[in-house]
């Protein structure tokens, strides 16, 4: 994505990108799959199926043997991880970390059918798929969490903030005015204020920083009419705003959190000046061509 191109009169105060330990979190994530892959390997080597509190169960399946068996216990493991992380960060990736170990899951067994199919014996195949499999998503999610980091830049000028994104040729680009922000937050966790960065959300009326949570309530009741059942049933929804952790709406794990939010502050402070003093314009040069006429 290009650089900013300021408009007329307009001064680059600062330009942001998130802190290198903003996205720990994803870090984490993916070395848990390292360490799936190993645990997995040994689980394989070890031959450690009937040890597995469900296999009893397992082996039951229509088709399934020992390597199966394994293949699932292992995609067992993959979709608790992601549906942790689904839950636990759904505003800062979680819901596309599911998706990636769901997609992962899914081709193991996938491919361990298929083989189980065509060959008798899959035991050796799978002593180095599942854990290569693994390993490599691991691997390539720890290179790419720096890269995906990379990928958000923040302007702050002194007649807008610009929430810039580009990753694997998907481009986003969010800009707000300083006199749209209703209320900014800053918020830092433990390793945010150890290694001092924090996230900025500038609020707005039009929902910048904020989602909508939704909620619906049914209830129902019948009774019996000469043999007829007759019921009714009503239901309302209600939704409320909660604030929202997204990279692309937020100024999300910036270095030195509060110096963003005092120019902020400063920012609009200053532009809410600008506008009072052009709306008093305004109406002098109302006033004045009413006199005239």
């Amino acid at each position: 994505m290009s650089e900013l191109v300021l408009l007329r009169d307009e001064e680059l105060k600062m330009q942001l990108r998130p802190h290198v330990f903003s996205f720990f979190y994803l870090y984490v994530i993916f070395f848990l799959l390292l360490v799936w892959a190993y645990i997995i390997y040994d689980f394989f080597a070890q031959d450690k199926f009937t040890a597995f509190p469900l296999y009893e169960y397992i082996i039951k399946i229509p088709f399934a043997n020992e390597v199966l068996a394994g293949a699932m216990i292992w995609s067992l493991g993959l979709l608790i991880v992601g549906f942790l992380a689904r839950f636990f960060f759904l505003d800062s990736g979680g819901q596309s970390i599911f998706r990636l170990y769901s997609g992962v899951a899914f081709l193991g067994i996938l491919v361990m059918s298929y083989h189980a199919w065509k060959m008798e014996d899959t035991m050796d195949f799978g002593l180095w798929f599942i854990p290569s499999l693994t390993a490599a998503v691991g691997f390539l999610g720890m290179l790419s969490v720096n890269a995906y980091r990379r990928s958000f830049t923040y302007y702050l000028t002194n007649n807008r903030i610009v929430l810039k994104s580009s990753f694997l040729m998907n481009n986003s680009e969010r800009q707000v005015r300083y006199n749209h922000i209703e209320d900014i937050k800053m918020e830092q966790g433990v390793v945010g204020t150890i290694f001092g960065y924090g996230t900025v959300l500038p609020l707005t009326g039009s929902g910048l920083g904020t989602g909508s949570d939704e909620s619906m309530v049914i209830a129902g009741s019948g009774t019996e009419v000469k043999g007829l059942s007759i019921g009714l049933a009503g239901g309302s929804r209600s939704s409320s705003k909660k604030i929202r952790h997204n990279p692309h709406d937020c100024l999300f794990g910036v270095p030195s959190p509060s110096k963003v939010r005092d120019l902020i502050t400063e920012n609009i402070q200053s532009d809410t000046g600008v506008e009072h003093l052009k709306n008093i314009k305004e109406l002098l040069s109302n006033q004045e061509e009413s006199t005239e006429d």
